[in-house]
C-alpha cells in the first residue's frame, strides 16, 4: 500500500492508496474509451486560436505514450515491482511555507 502524507500548519492528511487502485487507474488511463475521449478533446481544442500550443503538445505527447501497447505492460510491471519495495520513500518534500509531502510504499 502506498501512503501519501500531507502536513501543513493547519492540518495533516494521511491517504492510503492500495495497489489495486493504482492498477485500476492505469487500466482506465490506457483504455480505448479514454483514448477516444482524449482524441476528441484534442481535436476540439485544436480549432481554437487562443489555445496554448504548449499544453496541446503536452497532451498529444501523453496521448501517444498512453496509446502504446507496451506502456500498459510497463505500468503493470512497475506496480508489481513497487509492491516488492515496501518502506521505500518515493517523495519527501518540504515547501518554504512549512507544507510537507511524503510518499512511502
Amino acid at each position: 500500500m502506498m501512503i501519501v502524507k500531507v502536513k501543513s500548519k493547519e492540518r495533516a492528511f494521511t491517504i492510503p492508496v492500495p495497489y489495486l487502485v493504482l492498477r485500476l487507474g492505469s487500466g482506465i488511463l490506457t483504455s480505448a474509451i479514454v483514448q477516444r475521449k482524449m482524441k476528441d478533446w484534442l481535436s476540439k481544442d485544436g480549432g481554437r486560436e487562443g489555445a496554448a500550443d504548449g499544453s496541446r503538445s503536452g497532451a498529444r505527447l501523453a496521448q501517444s505514450i498512453l496509446t502504446d501497447r507496451s506502456t500498459k505492460r510497463a505500468i503493470r510491471q512497475l506496480i508489481g515491482e513497487l509492491q516488492q519495495c515496501k518502506g521505500t520513500v518515493l517523495v519527501d518534500v518540504q515547501a518554504e511555507d512549512g507544507t510537507e509531502v511524503s510518499i512511502r510504499l
